[in-house]
């Protein structure tokens, strides 16, 4: 009986002395991450100048700064998945967003970065909508009027928020790029209404007490990215520079039709009116 004790024992030690001797797992490979950024103007023309983008991996700190040729590097990263972060004063921060890195001896190469300048254009006089059709089957227009002419090409981003103006707390937003305007002094596109399909598709938007429409001018070279909660962002947009609120039965479901007749006889209301916002 003894001898067996003992013997019981004796295992019990010898797991515990190999559990104690067990490496800890090995460290995560380094590695090199390298990538080329892309700097624009206002217009959305490349620049023979990249330098001056400070990239960032946002987790850890790290920082580098491009050069004229747009090239960054940053050396011995551990394995793992990062966000990227490319800021210049007076352009827009562009994101790389949920990007592996393996580490090891292959270096990871990142997408190019595009950032551009915002433009900032001529002061706005006021931003409101413009409703054509009847109240059963009606289309709805951001429209804008400025004090002197905007550059050529433009571009808009719309914002649908529901929480008042804002160009980070929305729901969804669109984008409208003007090559030529016969208008310089005026906003408006016959050919690009405010999609009732996206508010009627969206519960948020649909069951809000009001959406806010908020209008912000947009570098013409179309450089997005997709944040984490999947929207698309527009990184270098001006200030809002202007917006309006309307309630969703003022669109025209898909399809056209009556909402109801409550909401039908609003959207009348609504659509005959042009609300002027500072």
């Amino acid at each position: 009986m003894t001898s067996k004790i003992l013997f019981s024992l004796c295992c019990i030690a010898a797991v515990c002395f190999m559990m104690s001797c067990k490496k800890d797992p090995p460290p995560e490979p380094e590695g090199i991450i390298t990538g080329n950024v892309i700097v624009y103007d206002s217009t959305g023309t490349a620049l023979t100048d990249h330098s001056g983008v400070i990239v960032t991996i946002d987790s850890l700190g790290l920082k580098d700064t491009t050069d004229a040729s747009g090239a960054y590097n940053f050396n011995e990263v551990a394995a793992g998945t990062y966000n990227f972060s490319y800021s210049k004063a007076g352009y827009g921060t562009y994101r790389i967003i949920g990007q592996v890195h393996a580490g090891g001896t292959q270096a990871t190469e990142l997408p190019d970065a595009d950032v551009g300048q915002i433009y900032y254009g001529p002061l706005v006089d006021y931003v409101t909508y413009m409703g054509f059709g009847s109240p059963d089957n009606h289309q709805i227009y951001p429209y804008a009027l400025f004090l002197a002419p905007m550059q050529v090409p433009t571009a808009f981003v719309l914002y649908f928020g529901v929480n008042g103006p804002s160009k980070t707390d929305f729901v969804t937003s669109t984008r409208d790029y003007l090559p030529t305007n016969d208008y310089p002094t005026e906003y408006f596109n016959f050919n690009k209404e405010i999609d009732p399909g996206i508010i009627y598709g969206d519960t948020t938007l649909l069951n809000a007490d009001g959406i806010t429409f908020s209008l912000a001018f947009d570098n013409p070279r179309d450089i997005h990215y997709v944040d984490e909660q999947g929207r698309f962002i527009y990184p270098c947009t001006s200030p809002i520079l202007g917006y309006f609120t309307l309630h969703s039965s003022t669109f025209t479901p898909p399809g056209g039709g009556r909402v109801k007749a409550a909401s039908s006889a609003k959207a009348g209301r609504e659509i005959s009116l042009r609300a002027r916002h500072q």
